[in-house]
This record gives structure tokens, C-alpha cells and sequence, in this order.
């Protein structure tokens, strides 16, 4: 082996090393372990925090249709216990009503009998005095004192005979008695009247004594039902008010979860930029005057190669699908599933479930997994490539990758098939970009 293409491999080597140590998947120098450490472990608490927010997230939404559908509840709850609430106080004066009517109308029987019973003494005692006036008469053998009182009665008339006065006495006792007995038949009328119309009242007063019932039955029954739907409002508002609290406070915290892994992936990345450069100033000095060759695009290509391409892109990563196909590009975006306003780093590309997905680029299988934002994933470690350190990152499968972390894959090799896990609304293959540890825009990398 010659002295150039021992440094060249050298290179490479240290180059492969820096990549993998950027992207935690393997072991870095011994003198960058705390870093590489403190990485992981900061990747790892952001991992936690977005998944924590993805459920808090999602608990809030389900919270937040329980209580608009609970809401409209109470609204009509409160309508039924205001009806019913109308109709017990309508209940409640109707039989109020019907209870001084019915008073009235015992008050006024009771009246008319006492007044029956006046006429039935009257008439006895004209019926006394009638029978007086025949007695003494007849004792006396003619009228007698009879004639005084008849005198008295007329007002001393000129009576031309006996027989005539005597049929005016009989006259009046028998209009007597015949007012009286009139009287007590009007009387008797107008109380069977009385009474009929005291039990038609009695029977209306139960009745409305039973609407009174029903309607203050009905109203207990409202107003439970609204205290019901009210209480479980109330509860609902307490645990979407302490989810909304949470919300914040995790975006918070994955917020600065997020800016602590930026401040170590720059930290590993200067790092990783001046090994680079070390090794291209010490490849430079062992072939002196050598150009390195032009990325090749065959299907042959390895990640670990080391292309002069530059950092721009230039197709160095062959095209999942047609660029006019995106549905979703690389940019900041209010996220579908979140309802929040979050850089989406890559682009979709409109893949059925179950559709094979092909490595971009050869390379190293530097992780693959799940979790919560792209669900089933791999991330491919394509090496330094015109001294930027370029990997590719694959979203959504249906389930886990067919390739295992630190595989060697080529170009267009099979590394899964198309889904829609982790936070996604539909299937497709979510295809990002990172170089140098950041995301970015895939487009100006992929032919």
C-alpha cells in the first residue's frame, strides 16, 4: 500500500470517526468522552420532553372535546331545569287558586244551610201559629178574639161578613206557608248546586295538588341532572386549565432541553470540524499537489467517502421521489397534530403504507428506533463529504427497519417500508437532512 492511500484511508477513518461521534452512535475520542456523554444524555432528555408534551399534548385535545361537549350539556340542562322551574311555579299558584275557590265555596254551602235551616224554623213556627188561629176559632165557636186580630191585621176594614175574614186568615197563613216552603226549595236548589260545585272544586284542588307533585318531582329531577353536568364542567375546566399549565411548562422545558443539545452538537462539531481539517491539511501534505476525485453517483458510492463537493449539496443523495411530488417541505410550519408552530426538518414525500424506502446515499446505519415525532425511523451516516459531515434521516415506517445500527448499506439498498407512526397524519416517508449535527433543507442535496 503506498504512502498516499494510507493517508487517504487514514483520513477517512477519522473522518467515519467524527461523523459517528457527532451523531452519538458510537464511541469519540477518549479526550471528547464527556462531551459525547453529556450529548447522549441531553438527546435523551429531549427525546423525553417531546414525547411528555406529545401526550400532554394529546390529553389536552381529548380534554378539551369532553368539555365542549359538556358544555352544550349544562346549556341544556339549565333550559330543562328553567322549563321546569316555570311549571312548578304555575302548579303552585293554580293550586293555590283552586284552594281559595274551594274555601268560597264551603264558606257559601255552609251559609246556604244555615239559611235552610232559618227557613225550616220559620215555618215551623207559622206552622204553629196557623194551627193557633184555627184552634182558638174553633173553641170559640166562631172568630172571636180572632176578630181583634184581623182588625188590627186590616187595619179595622169594614169586614161585611165572618166567613170573609176567616178566608182571608186562611189566605195569608197559606201565602205564609208557601213563601216558606218556596224559600226552602230555592234553598235546597242553590245547595246541591253549592255542593256539586264544592266537590268539582275538591276534585280540581287534588288534581292540582298532583301537578304541584309531578312538577316539583320533575324539578328535583332537573336540577340534579344540571348539577350533575355542572360538576363534571367543573372538573373538566380544572384538569384542561392544569393541562394547558403543563403544555407550557414542558414546551418550556424541551425548549431548553434543545438549546443545550445545539450548545454540545456545536461543541462536537467544531471539534469534529478541526479533526476534518486536520486531516485534510495532513492528506494535502502527503499527496501534496492531489486533487481528490469528483462524487460519483453510481450506486456503488460510499458514505465514507471523501469527495471536495461542496457543503451546498449539488445531488449528492439521490431523490426519494419527484421534487414536485412534496406534499410537506422543509420550514417552519403549525404542526398537524400539535396545533403548534414548529420547524418541520425535511420533506414529505407521498409514499403509500407499505411502499419499499431506499438508502439515499451508501453509508453507515447510525441509529434506528422509534419515538414519539417520527415514529419508526433510521438515520444513515454517509461520512464527510467536501468536509461537511452529511447523514440522512428516514420517518414513519410501517414497522421497524430491515437494517440494524452500524450496518454497511449501498446506495438504493432496502432499509424499510413506508407508514404512518409516531406523529403523523396520514402515510408518506418523512426525508431529512443533517449537516454537520443541524438540519437542513434537503432540496439543494438530493437529485
Amino acid at each position: 500500500m503506498s504512502h498516499n492511500h494510507r493517508v487517504l484511508r487514514q483520513g477517512r477513518l477519522i473522518a467515519g470517526a467524527c461523523a459517528i461521534a457527532l451523531l452519538s452512535t458510537a464511541i469519540a475520542a477518549p479526550a471528547s468522552a464527556d462531551v459525547d456523554d453529556q450529548k447522549k444524555k441531553s438527546d435523551h432528555k429531549v427525546a423525553t420532553a417531546q414525547r411528555n408534551l406529545d401526550d400532554t399534548s394529546a390529553k389536552l385535545v381529548k380534554v378539551n372535546k369532553a368539555l365542549i361537549t359538556t358544555n352544550k350539556k349544562v346549556t341544556k340542562a339549565q333550559s330543562k331545569l328553567k322549563s321546569a322551574n316555570k311549571k312548578v311555579t304555575k302548579a303552585n299558584n293554580h293550586l293555590r287558586d283552586m284552594r281559595s275557590q274551594l274555601a268560597i265555596a264551603k264558606a257559601d254551602e255552609s251559609k246556604n244551610k244555615n239559611t235552610l235551616k232559618v227557613n225550616k224554623s220559620k215555618q215551623a213556627k207559622s206552622k204553629v201559629l196557623v194551627g193557633g188561629i184555627a184552634r182558638q176559632s174553633y173553641m170559640s165557636g166562631g172568630l172571636g178574639n180572632l176578630q181583634l186580630t184581623l182588625n188590627i191585621l186590616t187595619s179595622h176594614g169594614d169586614v161585611t161578613s165572618k166567613l170573609s175574614v176567616a178566608d182571608m186568615v186562611m189566605r195569608q197563613q197559606g201565602g205564609v206557608l208557601s213563601k216558606l216552603a218556596s224559600e226552602r226549595a230555592k234553598g235546597t236548589a242553590a245547595n246541591d248546586r253549592l255542593s256539586a260545585a264544592r266537590r268539582r272544586i275538591a276534585t280540581l284542588t287534588v288534581q292540582a295538588t298532583n301537578a304541584q307533585t309531578a312538577a316539583k318531582k320533575a324539578q328535583g329531577k332537573a336540577k340534579t341532572a344540571r348539577n350533575k353536568v355542572v360538576s363534571l364542567q367543573k372538573t373538566q375546566t380544572k384538569q384542561r386549565n392544569a393541562l394547558a399549565k403543563q403544555k407550557k411548562t414542558e414546551l418550556a422545558n424541551l425548549k431548553k432541553q434543545k438549546k443545550e443539545s445545539s450548545r454540545l452538537a456545536a461543541i462536537i462539531r467544531k471539534r469534529n470540524i478541526a479533526a476534518a481539517k486536520a486531516a485534510k491539511r495532513k492528506r494535502e501534505t502527503a499527496t501534496r499537489k492531489a486533487t481528490p476525485p469528483p462524487v460519483r453517483h453510481s450506486s456503488s458510492s460510499s458514505g465514507s467517502g471523501t469527495s471536495r463537493h461542496s457543503s451546498g449539496g449539488g445531488g449528492i443523495l439521490a431523490a426519494p421521489g419527484s421534487l414536485g411530488s412534496i406534499v410537506s417541505g422543509f420550514g417552519s410550519r403549525v404542526n398537524p397534530v400539535l396545533g403548534i408552530s414548529m420547524l418541520h426538518a425535511g420533506d414529505d414525500f407521498p409514499y403509500a403504507c407499505g411502499t419499499p424506502v431506499h438508502a439515499a446515499r451508501g453509508g453507515t446505519v447510525a441509529s434506528t428506533g422509534w419515538d414519539s415525532a417520527g415514529g419508526n425511523f433510521v438515520l444513515i451516516d454517509h461520512g464527510y463529504i467536501g468536509g461537511t459531515n452529511i447523514a440522512s434521516y428516514y420517518a414513519h415506517f410501517q414497522r421497524s427497519a430491515v437494517v440494524h445500527r452500524g450496518q454497511h448499506v449501498s446506495k438504493g439498498q432496502l432499509i424499510g417500508y413506508s407508514g404512518t407512526t409516531g406523529r403523523s397524519t396520514g402515510c408518506h416517508m418523512h426525508f431529512g437532512v443533517m449537516a454537520n449535527g443541524r438540519w437542513v433543507n434537503p432540496i439543494p442535496y438530493i437529485s
